[in-house]
């Protein structure tokens, strides 16, 4: 009896290889993706953030610089300490969200 033997080429070992690496790569491809959609969730809310910050950092620069001008050290004191020049008269009006009053007011939009 002569049997042949089988033997394994290198041609089947490669190819069973890349085919074990093909379904590795397939069975973990739809991980990736949703962590690459978690990924750029994540940039997107940080690029807003980063904007929120860069914003309102301008606006306190803007602020800082306007401290030491005469106009914002005036302001300040007639809002905060109630500064007025000689001869003005200051009016202090208190509570106009429980007047009502008894008149109709025109906004314009009512017009016949």
């Amino acid at each position: 009896m002569n049997k042949k033997r089988s033997r394994i080429r290198p041609f089947r070992i490669l190819s069973f290889f890349l085919g074990v690496v093909a379904l590795m790569m397939l069975a973990r491809f739809p991980s990736k993706s949703v962590s690459l959609e978690r990924q750029k969730t994540q940039l997107e809310a940080a690029a807003s953030e980063y904007y929120d910050a860069q914003s309102r950092n301008n606006q306190l620069n803007a602020e800082l610089a306007e401290i030491d001008t005469r106009d914002f050290v005036e302001r300040t004191a007639r809002r905060e300490y109630g500064y007025c020049w000689y001869g003005e008269t200051i009016y202090e009006v208190g509570n106009l969200e429980e007047l009502e009053p008894e008149f109709e007011i025109y906004d314009g939009s009512n017009r016949e």
